[in-house]
């Protein structure tokens, strides 16, 4: 993934200076520790060198390295270079500096704990320590920043690809790190570090029980202090990514499908967020194909040919009684040849914004537009109970609705309803498709839309129709009527307003 190069936003120079923060932590807890050493061996003397090696190993050298670092993530952010130089180098960022850690404390630790055998006092008497001790309060010390360093790190890297998500739309996505090894280190650290230094306390000075328990004391004290330090961190580094997780997977299932993670773990956590991201996005691609295929297909058809993904695209044929609806402006071929495509475009915009709706409030589906023709069904696809009167219901609201509407001519519609069995099938070929309805009872519906023309009037209904819709409808009988393509004639009724 690359990002377009442009300008740093205004927040971009917090962002890299808080990995500075970051790497001073251990610093800070070396400080503490010092003067807590120089307290309780009553040494005031030791703090001031001490602090001095410290600032020269863990600022200067921990600095120059940080800078370096850092430095490709500054360029990007400052608009100097794409993310794909630099995603390898955000998504090691905690090993790396873990590993810069390493290198600079580990020689200022043994200096301070050989310095007494070697005669290097810092102005103080200090007791020389026993070697057992040096080896274990080397490892375990060194090991605790190294440790702390790493999850401090991995908690900044959240912030830093949090920040890089909302600021440049980026996300890593190279995982080498694996959450397992980031459990096992925490727990083994946590669990020996202890026990380590106090089985080395006990070894060292077990002939000098004074000591042995102001050492041991000591290193219980600071074991402690340096467990709730690596917890807290520990859970900012590990738990953030999983709750982030969590957030993304119950606004997904409450059904919001805008959501978006950053990915801020170069482990399976990382991964599993990036699957998430692309799961939201399949997800949000099929919701745009069913919304938008439903514009042109019926939502229920789109959904039951989503659905079934063996089908082929097609849906099964269903056999039913439905109600048919064919309606038609009256006069639109003459409006056609007096006014230009664009103005017949935007009346018949406004006129089916008009009468779609309508007969989608009353259960309707509707099925085909030609030109100013219009198929709706009613049952089919859709069930509903009582489609014939759903079916006249509709007409008659139509023709309401379009009296309110605003077109820059006069507009009149001229509507034909029909119910009778009749079978859902998917016509076509292998790469063109339609779903439509198909029987006699069609056929009628579309001829008694064309009866208005000679009955001069703008619903009518056969007796099937009415029938099936009960009483409570004004319907004048016209008579039987002989309709062109079908065998014995038809019971018409002209459908009125109610008074």
């Amino acid at each position: 993934m690359t990002a377009t190069l442009a300008a740093a936003p205004a927040s971009a120079r917090p962002i890299i200076h808080r990995y500075y923060l970051a790497m001073a932590v251990p610093f800070g807890i070396d400080f503490v520790t010092s003067v807590a050493y120089a307290v309780i061996n009553g040494h005031p003397m030791v703090l001031l060198p001490m602090s001095a090696v410290s600032a020269i190993f863990l600022i200067l050298a921990v600095g120059l390295g940080a800078w370096l670092l850092i430095r490709p993530v500054r360029r990007f952010v400052e608009g100097h270079a794409a993310f794909a130089d630099v995603e390898a180098v955000v998504a090691r960022l905690p090993r790396q500096s873990a590993i810069l850690m390493a290198c600079c404390y580990a020689p200022m630790e043994a200096l301070r704990l050989l310095s007494a055998q070697v005669g290097i006092t810092f102005g103080a008497t200090l007791e020389i320590a026993a070697l057992v001790d040096t080896i274990d309060t080397f490892v375990v010390l060194t090991s605790f920043n190294v440790v702390l360093t790493y999850f401090i790190v991995c908690a900044y890297l959240d912030r830093l690809c949090e920040y890089l998500f909302t600021t440049h739309g980026v996300n890593i996505a190279t995982f080498p790190g694996a959450f397992r090894n980031k459990i096992g280190l925490a727990v083994l650290f946590v669990s020996f570090a202890a026990m380590l230094l106090l089985a080395g306390d006990i070894v060292s000075y077990r002939d000098h029980p004074n000591r042995l328990l102001r050492e041991a004391s000591m290193d219980m004290i600071a074991s402690a202090i340096g467990a709730v330090i690596i917890y807290y961190w520990i859970t900012q580094a590990l738990t953030r990514p999983i709750a982030r997780l969590d957030y993304g997977m119950r606004h997904v299932t409450d059904g919001d499908l805008d959501v978006s993670l950053p990915v801020t773990s170069d482990d399976e956590i990382g991964r599993a967020t990036s699957g998430f991201n692309q799961m939201v996005g399949g997800l949000a691609e099929r919701q745009y194909l069913r919304d938008t295929f439903g514009k042109y297909v019926n939502e229920t058809v789109a959904s039951a040919i989503l659905a079934d993904q063996e089908s082929g695209g097609r849906v099964a044929d269903t056999l039913a009684e439905a109600t048919l609806m064919f309606t038609d402006i009256e006069g639109f071929t003459t409006l056609s040849e007096t006014l230009s495509p664009a103005d017949v475009a935007r009346i018949l915009n406004v006129y089916y914004g008009a009468v779609v709706p309508v007969i989608q409030a009353h259960g309707g589906v509707v099925n085909n537009c030609i030109g100013d023709g219009l198929f709706a069904s009613f049952n089919l696809p859709l069930p509903q109970k009582d489609h014939a009167a759903a079916a006249l219901k509709a007409a008659l609201a139509i023709q309401q609705a379009l009296a309110q509407a605003t077109f820059p001519v006069r507009i009149r519609t001229r509507i034909g309803i029909n119910t009778g069995p009749v079978v859902g099938v998917t016509i076509g070929t292998s790469d063109w498709l339609s779903y439509t309805l198909l029987g006699d009872a069609v056929n009628i519906a579309a001829r008694v839309e064309q009866l208005n023309k000679q009955f001069h009037s703008l619903i009518l209904a056969t007796e099937s129709t009415v029938k099936a819709a009960g009483p409570g409808f004004p319907a004048v009988r016209l008579g039987e009527m002989d309709l062109r393509g079908h065998r014995g004639d038809v019971v018409v009724y002209r459908i009125d307003q109610p008074a």
